[in-house]
């Protein structure tokens, strides 16, 4: 996404200074699970990683159903920015270079699971932001500040990378 206006630099500010965000997701039948994660975000706020075990239910979750929404909220909740997409579950040797990306592994949530520090063990979370918005939920607005059409291909829930 473009960076222009006001709006969409603040978006992208809190964005990519966030610590954490929560993660929504919907299994098969519909059923919502939502999760706070460490994400990482890339500057143009197009795409999403995240680090978790592979048995957690949101890797069940988006196996079934991969569309997901992020929420990052301003320290004062005052902003809220919402980014979706169609994610992806990527495991084995192609999580490495998304792996090699994420900062600060040792204090992340997923650590729990796991002590080892290594790749193999986890499965990586890659969200393809297709819409945006900026909400101020004291000013009853919310701002559409990004939405692409999604190309039916990537509707289809075809196999996770591996």
């Amino acid at each position: 996404m473009k960076i222009e206006s006001e709006l969409a630099r603040e978006a992208a500010q809190l964005v990519t200074h966030a610590r954490a965000a929560i993660l929504a997701v919907a299994d098969a039948q519909g059923h919502p699970h939502t999760m706070w994660m460490t994400p990482c975000v890339t500057s143009d706020l197009e795409e999403i990683i995240s680090i978790t075990a592979p048995s957690s239910q949101k890797v069940a979750s988006l196996r079934q159903n991969p569309r997901a929404e992020w929420m990052f909220a301003s320290a004062s909740l005052e902003t809220l920015v919402y980014l979706s997409g169609h994610t992806r579950i990527i495991e084995g040797v192609a999580a490495k270079r998304y792996w090699d990306r994420v900062p600060g592994k040792s204090q992340a949530y997923y650590r729990k699971y796991c002590a080892i520090e290594d790749y193999r063990l986890f499965s990586v979370i890659r969200t393809e932001v297709d819409h945006i918005e900026l909400c101020k939920p004291c000013a009853y607005t919310k701002t559409v500040l990004f939405t692409r059409e999604v190309p039916p291909a990537l509707c289809d829930y075809g196999s996770p990378e591996t």
